[in-house]
């Protein structure tokens, strides 16, 4: 960040202009005070705040496999072994950054298999979970 006095003794009009322009500035037909002045507002003036990307809250599909999970006694990393994953994946599964409906069947069924539980018990579609109860798949 640069003072005032900084700024002024800047001799060459061009250093002013790169330091204008790095903060978006237009400075055409602009005084050196006035170029020094917009320099100094904008180096001083608070950062715009970004919206802070929060994650989707769990629904309850993400909620049972979780639940599932700690009934087991498994940690994260014991699932994902067995169910040969890699253990970022099915963290993300259980915290609903996957879709777990869209991995594979296989993959569902081990899961399953290392949960203890059918597969209607961790899938999220209200369609798919229908068709697995109407039909009375054991899965």
């Amino acid at each position: 960040m640069y003072s005032r006095k900084d700024l002024e003794k800047m001799k060459v009009i061009g250093e002013l202009d790169v330091l204008a322009r790095g903060y978006g500035l237009d400075i055409d037909h602009m005084k050196k005070s006035e170029i020094i002045n917009a320099i100094f507002e904008a180096a001083n003036a608070k950062p715009e705040t970004k919206e802070v990307k929060r994650r989707p809250p769990r629904n309850a599909a993400q909620t049972k496999l979780k639940a599932l999970r700690v009934k087991s006694g498994l940690k994260q990393k014991d699932v994902a072994l067995e169910a040969g994953l890699k253990l970022p994946v099915y963290s993300q599964y259980e915290q609903g950054i996957r879709n777990i409906d869209g991995c594979k069947l296989i993959t569902l069924l081990k899961i399953c298999k290392v949960l203890e539980c059918n597969l209607v018990d961790i899938v999220e579609s209200p369609e798919l979970i229908e068709l697995l109860t109407l039909n009375q798949f054991n899965y």
